[in-house]
């Protein structure tokens, strides 16, 4: 509840919140340990992997890390958490570690440490929550602004997209701060905790977006809740550089990986790609890369089949593989009705119909597939990879829903030899068409 008095915390069987001295609070989650360094390497390897493909594709990279709330203000945690040399040298490890594997890194925890703003009245990071506020988010925008400023490449790519004036206005009182989610995950009976103000901040377009549609949006933050809307992080974002930003970040749970291969599979990234992508990084998810087993079992993946999954939505054209594709008259192709040439267009569909792509040689593990479909009405594409002396294995792909057509990217990893055919079930549609079947290549460094 609030009051005046402050504010008692909601009763939670959980103990991941952590009560340090002058009414700060922490989350348990960021007490790195040294065993998470392999862990974090594999991440490292992959983001570097990751990174070479966008630069081939036209995409620069800039990635940047939340510091640790605590590092930043250790000197409140309490006397039983013990902040470790592992923890304190984390930060310039990993951005050390990622520059060597050829990836931007914008350093924020070495502003934030030195910051005069740390320790005065207005704060980096709530004292009752696990994010920055208005004051941490602002310092992390102008942080990347001045190193996008600094960075030959990034400047060039910010240079390439359309400017866009952007005003900032400030609140004339203070008002209740909603950043208090670690007083949910307390033990009981803690607090009570004195509430905490903040001055609101409004940043808004100049002129707004006209109704006959956008120019392209040349810069996109996919990040995690630190930059969601309500921490004023992307606002910052677009004050300081006088452009439109896409923000496609997600919360903790989905985690980065997920988020922007999410991002990548989309009509935003598919039709018009970015200049300059900002990944932003809790510094403490580092340590978990896609296989990590303690992340909700959705959103786990193998590391390899992340990356080429990641690659060949990426991909701008292309290379052709020397594995041809062709539509089987079998399922939806049967009716000569449904098929225009190589393609294939029919009306409604449902659970238990489908279209059988067949590969004249078995896939190798570079090859992937590449279609235009419409998927009117249907969320999701199934898609069933099967072959001679191998297991089947089925492949789930989000879709748009409308009666556009989608480009659809999907390597087919197996077990064995490869797959020969792959059976794709639409589910149920008001129209569904698969159009322009082909397989194509990853690069072939992608992995070495």
């Amino acid at each position: 509840m609030t009051g005046s008095l402050g504010i008692s915390t909601v009763r939670s069987q959980e103990t991941e919140g952590i009560v340090g001295k002058n009414e700060w609070l922490f989350n348990k989650y960021e007490q790195l340990r040294s065993t998470d360094a392999a862990q974090t390497a594999v991440s490292i390897e992959l983001i570097g992997r990751f990174n070479k493909v966008l630069k081939a594709n036209g995409v620069s990279l800039a990635l940047t890390m939340v510091p640790l709330k605590m590092r930043i203000y250790s000197e409140h945690l309490p006397d039983s958490v013990k902040f470790t040399d592992y923890m304190a040298g984390n930060y310039d490890q990993i951005g050390k570690a990622l520059q060597a594997a050829g990836v931007t890194v914008i350093d924020l925890n070495t502003p934030f440490m030195s910051s005069p703003k740390r320790n005065s009245d207005t704060p980096l990071f709530f004292r009752l929550d696990s994010h920055w506020n208005l004051t941490g988010s602002m310092l992390a925008a102008e942080t990347i602004k001045a190193g996008i400023d600094a960075n030959k490449v990034l400047k060039g790519a910010l240079d390439a997209t359309p400017e866009a004036v952007y005003k900032i206005s400030f609140g004339k009182r203070k008002l209740p701060s909603k950043g208090r989610n670690l007083l949910t995950v307390l033990p009981r009976n803690s607090g009570p905790f004195a509430p905490e103000q903040f001055t609101q901040v409004s940043v808004t377009r100049a002129q707004p977006f006209s109704d006959d549609g956008r120019s392209p949006i040349g810069i996109t933050v996919s990040g995690s809740s630190s930059s969601k809307d309500w921490t004023g992080f992307v606002d910052g974002l677009r004050y300081v550089l006088q452009r439109d930003i896409l923000n496609v970040s997600v919360t903790g749970d989905i985690g980065p990986w997920v988020g922007m291969e999410t991002y990548l599979q989309s009509p935003a990234f598919q039709a018009n790609g970015p200049k300059l992508l900002i990944w932003e990084w809790p510094e403490q998810l580092m340590h978990a890369p896609p296989d990590n087993k303690y992340r909700d079992a959705r959103y786990v993946s193998n590391n390899t089949e992340w990356l080429l999954r990641a690659s060949a939505w990426v991909q701008s054209t292309c290379k052709p593989s020397t594995v041809t594709a062709s539509l089987a008259r079998v399922g939806l192709a049967a009716n000569p009705a449904n098929m225009k040439g190589k393609d294939l267009v029919t009306g409604p569909t449902n659970d238990n119909e489908f279209v059988e792509i067949m590969f004249d040689k078995p896939l190798e593990q570079l090859d992937y597939l590449v279609a235009r479909a419409v998927t009117a009405g249907s969320k999701t594409l199934i898609l069933e990879g099967t072959g001679q002396g191998i297991a089947t294995r089925r492949f789930t792909m989000n879709v748009p829903d409308d009666d556009a057509a989608h480009n659809v990217k999907s390597p087919l990893p197996s077990n064995g030899r490869g797959f020969t055919k792959v059976r794709v079930y639409p589910g149920k549609s008001d129209s569904f068409a698969i159009k322009d079947v082909q397989v194509c290549r990853q690069p072939e460094d992608i992995l070495k």
